[in-house]
């Protein structure tokens, strides 16, 4: 892998920051709350083997700009777009993580012509009660308490974590501090509350557009994504490719950090088989693990398969019992 690099640019009034490593096509990553560019620290080194991976600060977290303004995935996601037009990069490789997912979608609903393969991690489509996620009302409607909680950077992280990691895969005291180390760049806890305060503003996101391969991922033990919310995705995203179950809780990214870049790596290089180990869970729980929707067939075979499957059925018909 090429040295990991930070980099920094102003686009539009907007400070952004992500870091990069490698080169060739891009790949775009997009953590979620209460993340940074290293949620996806685990998986950058074998990305960085194939492509130039660019791991974004989303507006409001890590080095990135945290003034206020319009915090919807909507705006976010357009203002985004228009770093990676400064920086050159038409069509890319696309993985979101929670917020970051949201902000994807966005993206997607945006751009799709651009987008060549999309990884949407732990969030919803068409299901959601928010019985299940008590802290996105009482955030939206309270985000200025919400922000004081916060400007706590290292409770308020372990206690995202340690409530929605799986039970065999909770995080070292070591990786809590690194996570809550980048939450508590100053700002972070006053530009964060506004992704739930501008929450009511999205636009709806039109998922018929997805028509390029997509995979969702989400975790077995995610207390807030169960899995009545994934059933049915299939009938939303046309380009579904699969529903990948992980044995992991929300922060499947460091709780199953080599399942997750396999999973990136073949997904990105459009082999993510069905058959492969990474969709037991999956096929157990009866998910989509193959397209829902296949595209125009390229077979490898040298025969027609259809006029070959015609004809054998031709001659047994015309066959005469002895």
């Amino acid at each position: 892998m090429s040295e990991l690099s930070h980099r920094t640019k102003r686009v539009n009034g907007v400070k952004w920051h992500w870091a990069e490593a490698g080169d060739g096509e891009p790949v775009v990553l997009l953590h979620g709350i209460p993340e940074s560019w290293q949620c996806w620290k685990h998986q950058i080194p074998a990305l960085a083997s194939q492509f130039r991976v660019l791991a974004f600060d989303l507006k409001g977290y890590g080095q990135s700009d945290k003034k206020e303004g319009d915090y919807t995935g909507t705006n976010v996601a357009r203002e985004l777009i228009g770093v990676l037009d400064s920086l050159g990069i038409d069509r890319f490789r696309l993985a979101g993580h929670d917020w970051g997912a949201i902000i994807g979608d966005h993206v997607c609903d945006h751009i799709p012509d651009r987008i060549q393969r999309y990884m949407r991690c732990s969030i919803s489509v068409h299901e959601y009660d928010v019985r299940n996620s008590l802290h996105h009302q009482w955030n939206s409607q309270n985000w200025q308490d919400f922000s004081k909680l916060a400007a706590k950077p290292e409770a308020y992280v372990r206690v995202w974590f340690e409530s929605s990691c799986g039970p065999n895969t909770q995080l070292s005291d070591e990786e809590i501090k690194e996570i809550a180390a980048e939450f508590s760049n100053p700002g972070t806890a006053e530009a964060v509350p506004r992704y739930f305060r501008d929450l009511q503003k999205n636009s709806p996101v039109d998922y018929s557009k997805f028509t390029f391969p997509v995979v969702t991922v989400f975790g077995a033990h995610d207390p807030r994504q169960p899995i009545e919310y994934f059933r049915g995705v299939e009938d939303h995203i046309p380009g579904l490719e699969a529903m990948l179950m992980m044995d992991s809780g929300h922060f499947m990214t460091r709780e199953r950090p080599r399942e997750m870049t396999q999973a990136l790596m073949f997904f990105f290089n459009s082999m993510l088989a069905p058959g492969v180990p990474l969709f037991n869970l999956s096929r157990e729980h009866g998910l989509p693990v193959r397209p829902v929707k296949p595209r125009a067939a390229w077979g490898v075979n040298s025969f027609d398969l259809k006029k070959s499957s015609s004809k054998a059925s031709g001659q047994s018909k015309g066959k005469k019992k002895k």
